[in-house]
């Protein structure tokens, strides 16, 4: 006979195994959810007399993947110069990657079949290029868990910052200006400005503030880069050519590599001190 009985408690078992991995598996996730803060702090040997272990925060953002064009990688900035300058003399507006290497990029676009036109334009005047990715948020700020002003004040700033970023992506998806209708460029170009306006008034709030002296340089230059690609979106408005769409990426490019500098060069400052 069937044991009826055997086979509801093996089924109720299933259930609960299936649950928990569920549970479980939501959790893992949740560790990672945006603009979250969570410890950081590495698991320490047992010792007759452990050393006492500072805890620290950790910000981490969503990783958001961008597209741009490469021309080459170079061991000094002055083997790309040739390159740099031919680009400046048609109309475009490179970006030099931090290094060693030194990587020329030309564009930011979220869609990476969008950029082959452009591509294919370049590689017919002459250049050795190909369509580069890149990360936005591939690092994270850490922070001593006790630190009330990075917690309350730095770590929402870089959320401002990181909203802008995201939101310029998203407009973005080519290097082109034909995919949008003047009207929709004008729409989302008011939006992201305004979102700059907040980051760049909120970065000088806090550097009003004390506890942010040793940060004023990096603060500084982050709203300066700011304010300078909020100006430039107007230029789309004003030409509707591919070469301004194309001049704004190329700050936008300089925004995203200033973000990422301030998060390690703060880091390092405030772990240090």
């Amino acid at each position: 006979m069937i044991n009826f009985r055997k086979i509801f408690v093996i089924v109720l078992v299933s259930i609960n195994i299936v649950v928990i991995c569920i549970l479980f598996g939501q959790f893992l996730g949740s560790y990672y959810i945006y603009n979250i803060l969570s410890e950081d702090n590495p698991v320490s040997e047992t010792l007759s007399n452990p050393a006492p272990v500072e805890k620290l925060k950790v910000l981490r953002l969503d990783s958001v993947k961008f597209y741009t064009l490469q021309i080459g990688i170079y061991s000094e900035v002055k083997a790309a110069q040739a390159n740099i300058d031919r680009l400046i003399e048609i109309g475009l507006r490179p970006f030099v990657s931090s290094g060693p290497p030194y990587k020329i990029w030309v564009g930011c676009f979220s869609e990476k079949n969008n950029g082959i036109v452009l591509k294919e334009n370049l590689e017919k005047k002459g250049f050795e290029i190909f369509i580069g990715e890149g990360l936005i948020n591939d690092r994270a700020l850490k922070f001593p868990s006790d630190n009330s002003f990075m917690a309350g004040k730095f770590a929402p700033l870089l959320g401002e910052y990181n909203l802008v970023l995201n939101h310029s992506l998203k407009m973005f998806v080519s290097p082109h200006y034909s995919v949008y209708k003047e009207q929709v460029w004008s729409e989302m170009i008011n939006k992201i400005q305004e979102e700059v306006n907040r980051a760049i008034s909120k970065t000088d709030q806090i550097l009003q503030m004390d506890e942010s002296k040793n940060y004023y340089q990096e603060l500084s230059m982050l709203k300066e880069k700011a304010i300078i690609y909020g100006q430039v979106l107007d230029k789309i408005r004003e030409t509707k050519r591919d070469e301004a769409v194309l001049l704004c990426q190329g700050y936008l490019l300089e925004l995203i590599d200033c973000y990422h500098e301030t998060i390690e060069k703060v880091t390092n400052k405030v772990l240090i001190n």
